[in-house]
């Protein structure tokens, strides 16, 4: 074996230890450690702290925003994105919010989960009540973006008394599942998983220019997000290393989830929800369904919601983050009513 071959086979060796083999499997030690504050990390009184929580399996990061004692409120980021996503919006919300925005695993600076724990998005419905334990938060609130707010509106559903004000940004609720493409959307996904494990267990990924990860996120949201926007969210969603830069998420992040969420499931749920809800749709964003069945939903919520708003805005997927001044009064007079 010559020198290079030896040198490159101990990168692939350490990135498996840093990466792919379980870290702290012990006992969880979520209510026995003290919020971990980096000094490193800490910003102006007037700005948010980076914090992060740690877990059995590694750490979950987050940005935390406003007075100690302010209104709380779970912000949650959307698929692939980072607490970034609300750095533009926040500063332009009321000031008495204390608004917790938290990275799910794989995302940001939030650690992957360990080669044999698969992603499943409704394991965030556990990681939402445990912070609420943790933060000794009886009622709370939620700004969710995509995917988060997803999240957001099934806990809203479980947990109606503990909900007080609900934000969805572009997005309703769960894309729905379809039994008659269930199987294949299942093999589709398994295949993927197998596919990025074993891209993993090869090594690192090849490092790529800033500008050419530039090119990957706008070309990827189709334009939803612009250079700007790529700035903030690469703060904590790009790694710096020998020969250019790599993204912090874990590439099985980019495989749909294993989960299951029928619509009828999921109206039943709407119907529980009790909280002041309000969605932002983006005029040019995705439609992750008909409109048909978002109004059914947005229909069921009606039920028992104290409130339900439904607001069309001019833009993209990313509205929030790339002009914020378009969604921020909406927030501000939700919550200030």
């Amino acid at each position: 074996m010559t020198d290079d071959s030896a040198e490159l086979e101990r990168q692939k060796l350490l990135y498996r230890l840093q990466h792919i083999i379980p870290r702290s499997l012990s006992t969880s030690s979520f209510y026995n450690n003290k919020l971990q504050i980096p000094s490193s990390n800490k910003t102006s009184a007037d700005g948010p702290q980076d914090v992060e929580f740690q877990m059995t399996w590694g750490k979950v990061a987050a940005r935390i925003w406003g007075p100690p004692d302010g209104r709380p409120v779970f912000a949650i980021h959307g698929w692939l994105d980072n607490a970034g996503t609300f750095d533009t919006l926040i500063p332009l919300l009321p000031k008495d919010l204390r608004i917790v925005a938290v990275e799910m695993p794989g995302h940001g600076l939030s650690d992957p989960f360990p080669p044999d724990a698969a992603y499943n998005f409704m394991d965030c419905l556990v990681a939402i009540e445990r912070f609420a334990k943790y933060f000794k938060w009886e009622k709370f609130s939620f700004i969710c973006h995509s995917l988060g707010a997803t999240m957001s509106m099934m806990y809203a559903g479980i947990y109606p008394d503990k909900v007080d004000k609900l934000v969805q940004l572009d997005i309703v609720r769960v894309e729905t599942t379809k039994p008659e493409s269930i199987d294949y959307r299942l093999r589709k996904t398994v295949g993927k998983l197998l596919k990025y494990e074993a891209e993993i267990i090869a090594g690192p990924e090849k490092p790529f220019s800033y500008e050419e990860a530039i090119e990957k996120c706008i070309g990827g949201t189709f334009g939803s997000l612009d250079k700007k926007a790529c700035d903030i969210l690469f703060k904590r969603g790009l790694k710096k290393v020998e020969g250019g830069y790599v993204f912090r998420r874990d590439r099985r992040l980019l495989a749909a989830p294993l989960s299951f969420a029928p619509k009828e499931d999921q109206l039943i749920l709407a119907r529980k929800v009790t909280a002041d809800v309000l969605i932002i749709k983006c005029s040019d964003g995705p439609d992750f369904e008909t409109a048909e069945n978002s109004l059914e939903h947005v229909e069921a919520l009606k039920t028992n919601a104290k409130r339900v708003q439904y607001v069309i805005v001019e833009g993209k997927h990313h509205t929030h983050l790339t002009n914020p001044e378009l969604v921020a009064p909406i927030i501000t007079e939700f919550f200030n009513t």
